[in-house]
């Protein structure tokens, strides 16, 4: 009798590993090919608040020059059309124009507004605070804008000061 043909011999041994080889194959591809989405939207949410800033200053200048929010969102598309910021207030454009919505709904309507495909708590935030800062009228929606694109800005700075410490950090250990 040969040690191939036992029931526990080698033979079987290797065969019984296909399975589990099998089972942990699938499932790491699976969660690779998810992951590589969520990386994949997490970078373009991250690309987007980077230049959200700028596009909120713009927005806040031509605002207080006494342009109606509306017009402002158009004005601020065309300028910074090709960018994701572009396509978000294309798209809140859109929405005024085309559909009649008010700002609120051409945002954050659940169906069809800008919100739905830019997945970012800062720009959810602050489109809140342009929405509640135009019912108090244009200055206070103006100044509301430019302060929080300062504050982005500043944030953003800090983050990039604390990557490259700890970038240096790791060479130091």
């Amino acid at each position: 009798m040969c040690i191939r043909d036992r029931p526990y011999g080698v033979g079987a041994l290797l065969l019984s590993f296909f399975i589990p080889l099998g089972v942990a194959i699938g499932i790491s591809m699976y969660y690779i090919a998810r992951t590589k989405e969520s990386v994949k939207i997490r970078e373009d949410t991250r690309t987007l608040e980077r230049e959200f800033a700028s596009g909120l200053f713009q927005l806040g200048n031509r605002v207080g020059e006494g342009i109606p929010a509306e017009l402002a969102f158009e004005r601020v598309a065309q300028v910074m059309s090709g960018t994701r910021t572009g396509d978000f207030f294309a798209k809140v454009t859109v929405n005024l124009r085309k559909m009649g919505m008010s700002l609120k709904d051409a945002i954050f309507n659940t169906k069809i507004g800008a919100i739905i495909g830019y997945p970012s708590s800062l720009v959810e935030s602050t489109m809140k605070i342009l929405v509640e800062s135009s019912k108090k009228g244009p200055k206070v929606v103006a100044q509301s804008l430019v302060s929080i694109s300062t504050y982005v800005n500043s944030l953003h700075k800090v983050n990039e000061r604390y990557s490259k410490l700890e970038e240096r950090l790791k060479v130091l250990f």
